[in-house]
């Protein structure tokens, strides 16, 4: 078993996640800072995504089987089909008043983001799943 050491690249990232993570949980929700926080762990999930597709669709233009033409997966539908709903139900549900009767899924898992610590982990998470996501599409 080799140890593979991680490019200054992916370093930059994981600690650009890490740090937003903990700006993340140490701000209010609700609040221009959070939005803020929760749209560059977004953006920057989106950006590293289109880099893995894109070194990826690369990679198989590079060396295509013979006689394949390259199409859009039916995994990669299905996943941007889930993300439209789930957007579109943040989205309805955060310009929609009042809060307790069209909650958001951050104001649903609020009991798991009572404390500080571990609203970060829960905040890195969502930023690792999005990375992997968008790997796996």
């Amino acid at each position: 078993m080799s140890l593979r050491i991680p490019s200054w690249p992916a370093v930059a990232v994981i600690g650009a996640a890490a740090a937003d993570s903990v700006v993340a949980a140490t701000g209010q929700p609700f609040t221009w800072r959070a939005d803020i926080t929760t749209a560059l762990g977004l953006v920057g999930t989106i950006a590293c995504g289109l880099v893995v597709l894109l070194r990826q669709r690369r990679r198989a233009a590079e060396s295509p089987p013979a006689g394949a033409i390259a199409l859009p997966t039916a995994g990669g539908a299905a996943w941007a089909a889930w993300a439209a709903a789930i957007v579109a139900f943040e989205l309805l549900n955060f310009y929609t008043a009042p809060r307790s009767r069209h909650p958001t899924i951050s104001s649903l898992l609020s009991i798991l983001t009572g404390h500080e610590v571990l609203r970060a982990v829960l905040f890195a998470a969502w930023l690792g799943a999005g990375y992997w996501l968008w790997g796996s599409a």
